[in-house]
């Protein structure tokens, strides 16, 4: 029993790395021609597979936009996770900042799909995935006005706060991947972090 179960552990890893790995090459070409041009059997010839193949992990093209989609809020909603139990709203903000831009540094191809293909999503995946978006949304508002309750944030609208903070690291994804080997996600998230902080922080603290 125990021989299977490690068996079929290690069959399900080889098969969800193999998924990245063509979430990768499919990004990669999504970032060529665009969404909408990329075809399964340009996906599959960049891949290196049969299309075929392509279709015993992804049965459409949908199915891997929603799979980069699922990715990137999976790893953003994980990261808030990790932050949880913090009682520094500045810390937990500054954490989310860093976890977007390692996500724009390390999966450029998917960012950019999450930014401007959200619509193209259908069904039941864009449903999920709104879900996801709308609870990354009011987790972040929920550390702003978590901020204001103690006192260590000025009294301001948290729900607009919350977008222009969003607006200010999501827009990183036009122009930090040609900077990300030289400029740690850490490093960027400072610097364009402090001129916000500086204005949302109370003064004399």
């Amino acid at each position: 029993m125990a021989r299977e179960a490690t068996k079929k552990r290690q069959t399900t890893e080889a098969h969800d790395e193999k998924r990245n790995e063509i979430l990768r090459h499919c990004a990669t070409l999504f970032d060529r021609v665009g969404y909408h041009k990329a075809s399964m059997q340009m996906l599959a010839d960049e891949v290196g597979l049969g299309k075929p193949t392509l279709y015993h992990y992804f049965p459409s093209k949908n199915a891997i936009l929603f799979a980069m989609h699922d990715a990137h809020m999976s790893a953003l909603l994980a990261g808030l996770d990790e932050e949880g139990g913090s009682d520094d709203p500045l810390g937990r903000l500054r954490a989310a900042c860093i976890d977007i831009l390692r996500q724009i540094a390390e999966h450029p191809g998917y960012v950019r799909a999450f930014m401007d293909h959200y619509e193209d999503l259908e069904g039941k995946m864009r449903d999920h995935i709104r879900a996801q978006r709308n609870a990354y949304l009011q987790r972040v508002r929920g550390i702003i006005e978590q901020g204001i309750a103690n006192g260590h944030f000025r009294p301001c609208d948290p729900g607009l706060t919350t977008l222009g903070f969003l607006g200010m690291c999501n827009w990183a994804y036009k122009w930090y991947p040609p900077l990300a080997k030289r400029r740690p996600p850490e490093d960027v998230a400072d610097a364009i972090c402090q001129p916000f902080f500086e204005g949302l922080s109370l003064k004399g603290r």
